[in-house]
């Protein structure tokens, strides 16, 4: 199992480094292209609303991006330290409502780039964590 971490501060431009990130992963673990700019959607979707939602662009709190793979299976951990969510009241961007929101969009795009999503909200207000788990096809 190869193991990757990076902790940024809240701070927009700091997508780059996830972005780096991600790419230095795949050159190891081989995601073709396709799935790749899939994986690195959901990625950065996450990794964003974790700098704007979940930390409110607090340049003190830090997101935590884990990755770890083997040849197979590269599961993508990332926290933050804003005061969580409750996944079930998102409203759905697909409903006619909300089409013309411009946010609310990010978890929704993420769960489907990969092939497995899950969200937690931790204990005591601590924060927000995603994993993502993409397959090699």
């Amino acid at each position: 199992m190869i193991k990757h971490f990076l902790e940024i501060s809240s701070d927009k431009k700091n997508i780059k480094l996830v972005e780096d990130l991600m790419q230095r992963v795949n050159s190891k673990f081989g995601l073709p292209y396709e799935e790749y700019c899939k994986m690195m959607i959901a990625v950065t979707e996450v990794a964003m609303n974790a700098i704007v939602h979940g930390n409110k662009e607090n340049t003190y709190k830090k997101v935590k991006i884990y990755v770890e793979h083997d040849e197979n299976k590269m599961k993508i951990v990332i926290m933050d330290e804003g005061d969580g969510f409750d996944i079930k009241n998102l409203p759905d961007p697909t409903d006619k409502e909300n089409i013309l929101d411009l946010h609310g969009r990010g978890v929704f795009i993420a769960r489907a780039m990969v092939d497995e999503f899950f969200y937690q909200q931790m204990p005591g207000g601590g924060g927000s964590e995603f994993v993502m788990i993409v397959n090699k096809k």
